[in-house]
């Protein structure tokens, strides 16, 4: 028997954090004007470039949830270019990306980042400095400008902290209903909610990294209170989805009480889950499969 890879509370904390907006302190704000806003024209462009580049290297005859391209590709677009840019920054010439360079080697902050945007969509973006850098902004609505800069308080973009943001801004976004997961009880420690959407597919939703290793790094607190505390608390799957996953997926054939709900939680926090890569990349699985 091999003894499980473990993470530490320092990993779980750095990897629930590596997409979250980052606070914009004094230091920021000073970089962002002295290297990104006299060349924000340039950067601009060059962000465009390297969107475009990535236009002609996708297979643009995919189609997602019943979507062409670049309807809802954001993930996607932001990821592909992200990996452009760490290629081109370094040995860059033009303007903009230069000005990025020097931003970045003076201790400008550049990442990507994954929130609630103007609480209507889930976003993918990038945040340089005290701006707010999107260069899949054409995803929802393709009449608009595939790459938008905005001062970061002025484009709305809020972190998702918890279970209840998750779920209020998912069924807006996918115009769905949210469940209570009280049917897959051993996986609702790390996958509270069913999502179902109005093409009728059910899926346990939360599986995105910052707020799975959010979830973690409280000790699955966030999906405890989802469970116990939000409105939907008491939501039962609707029969037949319930009893797909019964003949599918092995879910209960009745629905776990509190009692039984909390002992998961117990048993969780005794076993230290949440370090055990093992035992959560197992769940994660199962939840991908559902």
């Amino acid at each position: 028997m091999t003894t499980p890879q473990k993470l530490t509370l320092e990993d779980i904390t750095a990897r629930a954090e590596d997409e979250q907006i980052s606070p914009v302190n004094f230091k920021q704000v000073k970089l962002t004007k002295k290297y990104l806003l006299p060349r924000i024209k340039e950067l601009h462009n060059d962000m465009l470039l390297l969107r475009q580049q990535y236009d002609q290297s996708f297979d643009v005859s995919l189609s997602k949830g019943g979507k062409s391209y670049p309807e809802g590709f954001c993930q996607e677009i932001t990821l592909g270019v992200k990996s452009l840019l760490e290629q081109k920054v370094g040995s860059a010439t033009s303007p903009g990306l230069v000005a990025l360079r020097d931003f970045v080697s003076n201790g400008g902050l550049a990442k990507r980042v994954w929130g609630n945007l103007r609480n209507q969509y889930f976003q993918n973006a990038f945040q340089f400095g005290s701006l707010y850098v999107d260069v899949s902004n054409d995803t929802v609505d393709i009449r608009k400008d595939k790459v938008e800069i905005l001062p970061l308080s002025k484009a709305r973009m809020f972190p998702i902290n918890d279970y209840d943001g998750y779920a209020d801004l998912a069924e807006k976004y996918w115009k769905g209903q949210v469940y209570p997961n009280r049917v897959l009880p051993d996986l609702a420690v790390m996958f509270p909610l069913f999502l179902i959407t109005p093409d009728g597919n059910i899926g346990l939703h939360t599986n995105y990294q910052t707020i799975l290793y959010r979830n973690m790094q409280h000790d699955f607190a966030l999906s405890e209170k989802f469970l116990f505390r939000n409105k939907c608390k008491t939501l039962d799957l609707p029969t037949p989805y319930h009893e797909k996953l019964v003949a599918e997926c092995g879910a209960c054939v009745t629905p776990a009480s509190d009692a039984e709900l909390h002992s998961y939680f117990d048993n969780a926090r005794e076993t230290s889950l949440r370090f055990d890569v093992t035992r959560c990349q197992g769940m994660l699985d199962r939840a991908i499969a559902v």
